[in-house]
């Protein structure tokens, strides 16, 4: 369940705020408060505050909303259970004076509570040191043990659906704008933002289920891509859109695959071949990748493996967008790639040695073709 908390001083507008909600609030629990107006009440926690003078931020506010799939199905009372538990938790009493009420004018139902600090006795019940974390740790444990979802639970399932949609988004987008289109088609919308320097240089995530649309507000649920992967950078986003745009347009002007290489080296870009049993001269050679790298002076060591991009090679082709498997196989004359074949060599069992010798291989390669190879290519140019 998300959920805050936070400790300050007693006003009669947090009280105020508490029982309103539109005229829908409903008030579920209340301890030591006679009144029934927030102006009272706030007179009475004053009256209990004043015998701890030392305590200057008098009152603990704070909410806790569940996901609408979950928070409804609740009833009130299930909902107050919780709450209490978890004030208990982290120092509330019996003799604390506090009013609960449940809100439902929007999205999440969720319950507010505003708790006096100072018990009947003048006792500072409740320590503000680090509170938000403190209450959180005991929301989760209540939820735990009722066999709810934490917020950090739910947090986790979004933050790997996001990620799954977005990835395959990608192989099916060449710019940021159709990648914004087929994750809105996906239930997802994406906000970009950026800078002068770096042009795009971050993006946030959200579930149009969670945006509450009668407000606009957009609640914790919206995560920036740094916490929705680690190996998923902005620069690799926009380094992969570069890639594909290249490839498509050498695809197109390019008769051959000498051509096609010739076209990506033109644009800055180096192009690794991957066969499938290694080469062998004066053979016909099955292809079973295509490497695409940009060369803009950097050294490999320099650049760090993403979630598509692998720091010795460059972007696989036929992981990062289906369409290009037809490419590799009319280089190749293959009938079919098995994409679980491509496995890159893993970076942390390549010694520098390996990588100049796979490096100067490449170099001594021949830059012809079978000429089986480049009818295919023309074939397949005939057939767009």
């Amino acid at each position: 369940m998300n959920n805050s908390a936070t400790t300050r001083t007693i006003t009669k507008i947090a009280l105020e705020y508490n029982g309103n909600d539109k005229g829908t609030a409903e008030m579920v629990a209340s301890n030591y408060l006679l009144s029934k107006t927030p102006e009272g009440q706030f007179l009475e926690m004053k009256t209990v505050a004043d015998r701890n003078l030392k305590v200057k931020k008098l009152a603990l506010t704070g909410y806790i909303s569940q996901p609408d799939e979950i928070g409804r199905k609740l009833t009130d009372e299930e909902f107050l259970e919780i709450a209490t538990k978890a004030l208990e938790k982290i120092g509330v009493t019996e003799n604390n004076q506090f009013r609960l009420d449940i809100h439902n004018s929007t999205k999440q139902k969720h319950i507010h509570f505003v708790v006096n600090r100072i018990d009947i006795s003048g006792k500072c019940t409740v320590k503000s040191h680090d509170i938000g974390r403190k209450f959180g740790e005991a929301v989760r444990e209540v939820c735990k043990d009722k066999g709810l979802l934490t917020d950090v639970e739910i947090g986790i399932q979004k933050k790997k659906e996001m990620l799954n949609n977005l990835s395959e988004a990608l192989k099916t987008s060449d710019n940021f704008d159709e990648l914004l289109s087929k994750m809105k088609e996906k239930g997802f919308d994406i906000q970009l933002s950026s800078n002068v320097k770096d042009g795009i240089s971050g993006m946030r995530i959200v579930m149009e289920k969670d945006k509450y649309f009668q407000t606009e507000r957009v609640y914790k649920s919206c995560y920036k891509l740094s916490e929705i992967s680690n190996r998923l950078k902005i620069t690799e986003i926009k380094s992969l859109f570069e890639v594909k745009n290249a490839v498509r347009e050498a695809e197109k002007t390019a008769e051959n695959w000498k051509e096609f290489r010739a076209s990506l080296s033109q644009k800055g870009f180096s192009v690794k071949i991957q066969y499938k049993e290694g080469f062998k001269p004066n053979q016909k050679n099955e292809i079973q990748d295509i490497w695409i790298n940009k060369v803009d002076g950097i050294t490999l060591n320099q650049q760090k493996s993403g979630l598509l991009f692998n720091k010795y090679k460059g972007f696989s082709l036929s992981e990062i967008d289906s369409n290009f498997q037809n490419l590799t196989k009319s280089m190749s004359g293959t009938c079919e790639m098995n994409n679980q074949n491509i496995q890159p060599q893993s970076p942390s069992k390549e010694s520098v040695a390996e990588i100049s010798g796979e490096l100067l291989e490449e170099l001594l390669k021949p830059n012809y073709v079978a000429q089986s190879d480049d009818e295919l290519w023309k074939k397949k140019r005939k057939s767009r």
